[in-house]
This record gives C-alpha cells, sequence and structure tokens, in this order.
C-alpha cells in the first residue's frame, strides 16, 4: 500500500494501460528529481494474462519519451533473469546490461527531446483525455 502511495511523489510519473476500462499495465518512473543528472528508476508491471498484446511495449515507449522529454540522461530498470519480456523490452532499446546471481540491470540511456518523443507524450495525454470525454 505504502508503495502505491509514493507513486503520486513530486518525483515520480506513472503512466497506466486500460483495456476495455480496466487497468491491466503500468509504468512508474521514480527519482526524477533525487539528482542532478537525474537517474530515475523505471518499474513496470502488466497483469500475465494480457503479456504479449504489446501493453508492455506501448507503456516503455511511453517511458522513454517521458524521460526523454524531461532531460533523463540514464534510467535504470531491474528485473529478475527469467523475466525475457522485461529484458526484451529494454534490448529493443539498446540497453546495457549488468548480471549477477538473481538480477539484471538494464541502463538505458535517452537521447534529447525531438519532436518526435514530444509528439508520443502529447497524443499520449490527449488519448487519455478524450477517453474521460467519451467514455
Amino acid at each position: 500500500m505504502s508503495y502505491a502511495q509514493n507513486i503520486l511523489r513530486y518525483d515520480s510519473i506513472a503512466c497506466g494501460a486500460f483495456v476495455w476500462g480496466q487497468l491491466r499495465g503500468l509504468v512508474e518512473l521514480r527519482g526524477l528529481f533525487h539528482s542532478l543528472p537525474s537517474k530515475p528508476e523505471a518499474a513496470f508491471s502488466v497483469e500475465a494474462e494480457c503479456r504479449g498484446l504489446g501493453i508492455g511495449d506501448a507503456l516503455f515507449q511511453q517511458m522513454y519519451a517521458m524521460a526523454q522529454n524531461r532531460g533523463v540522461r540514464s534510467i535504470q530498470m531491474m528485473c529478475l533473469k527469467e523475466n525475457r519480456h522485461m529484458r526484451y523490452l529494454a534490448a529493443k532499446h539498446n540497453a546495457q546490461f549488468v548480471a549477477d546471481a538473481d538480477i539484471v540491470e538494464a541502463i538505458l540511456h535517452p537521447n534529447w527531446p525531438t519532436p518526435a518523443s514530444i509528439a508520443i507524450e502529447i497524443i499520449a495525454e490527449t488519448r487519455a483525455h478524450s477517453h474521460l470525454l467519451f467514455a
């Protein structure tokens, strides 16, 4: 419960994926302003029955654009070695991997903001608000 309450902190951004009005996936970028330069951690959750539908990829793309648009130069992701879905998503975005016995750490290095990264975030926000208006 305390973890969920901390999503609303000043230094975190969360983005959800809704399927037929139900929250099925979430990405959080935490620690945006703890240090300069910013080195936040990304955390993902996609319900097991919704994996393989592209939700993780869409959330990853959104998180990456949000970080890029805020000038983040390094993102840290941690997952278990057997979590092939997360390792695949990180590898698609040229992550550097460091592994130990059970944990894999992926480090991502976003580029500077681009018109495309800004458009990704604007379109996502517009879609979210339009769903609220017309649902």
